[in-house]
């Protein structure tokens, strides 16, 4: 009998395991666990060298896995001006401060701005940004990623005027003159990204591991990086320079947690799908899943795609990206070469085109573990037709908070009892995996976590919950978080709940998550997180 390297005892576990739900003790080897049961049992595995931690009645969840994260550019973000949750007078003033501390000509670059909180919730403008930072370029990313804010030097340093026509699935927005107003959508915003500078590989290797450090904190074990050497939306992503950071790191002993990696459509992924994954996974930390696209944009810059027009933009719909057909030979594609798709797509219009190209790239519905990230907004038709669809989608939670207080002006409020309807999605048979889309969303997933069963913003608004019948049990949040997302990305017989012979990846937190108040369970933090049988993080 293998004998155990650490035994965890008087824990209060939460398996994720529906034969044995249950657990008061696990043993570990060789960064897998021997057992999950009771004290004594587990204890059977000891011998003199084994490390007995004493979890004193605390509660250990399975590691959870946060099924879509952009960690370049949320690792970014703690370099850059940040604009989440400020008023439009806090933000330019942030921008005028940073101003004094750059020499004429530097960038300043930020993340994070919501018009839709301000009390003055018109666009904002460059002339805004030019009387803040008159001697620099400026460029502010919108909460969601699918919008940017740019002074005017940054527009006539990229060659965008009046006559610069919208391209293909992006805007330029202009004022009653037809000059640019500096408020920029979804592929237009390449045009500002190609002369953006791009960060070094130092910047680059700083971002990730900052976000790694921020990640285990929450007892976070694993995450699927849905644009690998991505920053923006519509951006060319530096994924040569970002493989190699993952190589040296893991080379290094340095990463920590378990990343899947999903990549543009471009050369890089063409070779890939051609020859095969050639980089090593380091026991289980570098895997690479398929590829991610983008049916449409947000809801909050209104770019996402919708099948009748935006309540507060009247004849204004959005617009998809790719044909269907385009979009099918993609699935097709991934799925021959033996990787997944991961489809953005968020308006109805946008879900529907998903739907249909899913059909016509597998007309027998087998399971390929196509995968559709958001389905925030569905028509009453096409919640009939997900009962027959075998698809995954990979929702978050948190986008009911920071959208609550705009959806229904957004789309009406016919159009919003089809969004966010999570029990309508699980009920019709769609395995849903749990992620936040950080940094677009904090990731906190005890928050994501209330949100999925509260219904309510993090400041419990509405009272009882907004459509609560669409709310998820406790269980139900958990395991989308945990052994769903596993098997998003084709690892729940290694992730995912806590059972003999998979991975010893799991979280110890400070409240009983399935006990304590249903408005605790956001405030829930984590003691310890393990990944590997190695403990990564430890709570002061």
């Amino acid at each position: 009998m293998k004998l155990a390297e650490q035994i965890y005892i008087n824990g209060n576990i939460y398996t994720v395991n529906e034969e044995f739900p249950h657990a008061e003790a696990m043993a570990c080897c060789e960064g897998k666990l021997l057992f999950v049961g009771s004290n004594d049992q587990a204890l059977e595995y000891k011998w003199e060298n084994t490390e007995v931690i004493d979890l004193e009645g605390k509660t250990v969840i399975p590691g959870i896995l946060d099924n879509h994260v952009h960690p370049l550019t949320a690792g970014s973000m703690y370099y850059r001006v940040d604009c989440v949750g400020k008023s439009r007078e806090e933000i330019l003033a942030a921008v005028a401060e940073e101003a004094k501390k750059r020499k004429p000509g530097e960038w300043i670059l930020g993340f994070g701005w919501d018009q839709s909180t301000w009390a003055d919730t018109t666009l904002p403008t460059r002339q805004e940004l030019d009387a803040a930072a008159p001697d620099n370029y400026v460029r502010l990313i919108r909460i969601c990623g699918h919008a940017n804010w740019v002074s005017s030097n940054v527009l006539e340093l990229a060659g965008v005027n009046k006559d610069t026509p919208n391209p293909a699935g992006g805007e330029f927005l202009r004022d009653e003159n037809g000059d640019p107003t500096g408020f920029i959508t979804e592929y237009a915003c390449l045009a500002i990204e190609n002369v953006v500078p791009d960060p070094s590989v130092d910047e680059l290797r700083r971002y990730i591991l900052t976000v790694q450090d921020r990640t285990l904190e929450y007892g976070i074990t694993g995450m699927a990086d849905k644009s690998i050497g991505g920053m923006i939306v519509g951006g060319v992503p530096q994924i040569d320079e970002t493989i190699q950071i993952f190589r040296e790191l893991g080379e290094a002993d340095m990463l920590k947690l378990r990343y899947h990696i999903y990549m543009g459509t471009y050369d890089e992924l063409e070779r890939t799908y051609k020859d095969g994954w050639k980089e090593p996974d380091f026991d289980g930390k570098f895997i690479f899943c398929g590829t991610k696209v983008f049916s449409d944009g947000a809801l909050g810059a209104r770019s996402a795609w919708l099948l009748d027009s935006y309540e507060d933009r009247p004849g204004h719909t959005g617009e998809g990206n790719y044909s269907t057909e385009y979009m099918a030979m993609r699935i097709k594609q991934a799925h021959d070469a033996g990787y997944q798709v991961s489809v953005h797509a968020i308006g109805d219009a946008a879900v529907r085109q998903c739907l249909d190209a899913y059909e016509m790239a597998n007309p027998n519905m087998e399971d390929w573990r196509f995968v559709v990230e958001h389905l925030m907004i569905v028509s009453p038709e096409d919640m009939e037709r997900l009962k027959h669809m075998n698809l995954i989608a990979s929702m978050q939670y948190v986008e009911l908070s920071t959208d609550l207080k705009m959806v229904e002006s957004r789309i009406g409020k016919e159009r919003a009892l089809g969004a966010y309807a999570w029990r309508d999605i699980m009920n019709a048979g769609i395995v849903i995996a749990a992620g936040t889309d950080h940094p677009m969303d904090s990731m906190n997933p005890y928050e994501n976590m209330y949100y999925a069963v509260s219904r309510c913003t993090i400041d419990d608004y509405p009272a009882g919950g907004w459509h609560p019948s669409q709310a998820l049990t406790r269980y139900e949040a958990l395991k989308t978080y945990t052994l769903n997302s596993a098997y998003a990305v084709r690892r729940e017989k290694e992730l995912g709940s806590l059972e003999a012979g998979k991975y010893a990846d799991f979280a110890v937190i400070d409240k009983d998550y399935m006990n304590c108040e249903v408005k605790e369970i956001k405030n829930i933090k984590a003691l310890m997180t393990v990944v590997g049988g190695k403990i990564v993080y430890k709570a002061e």
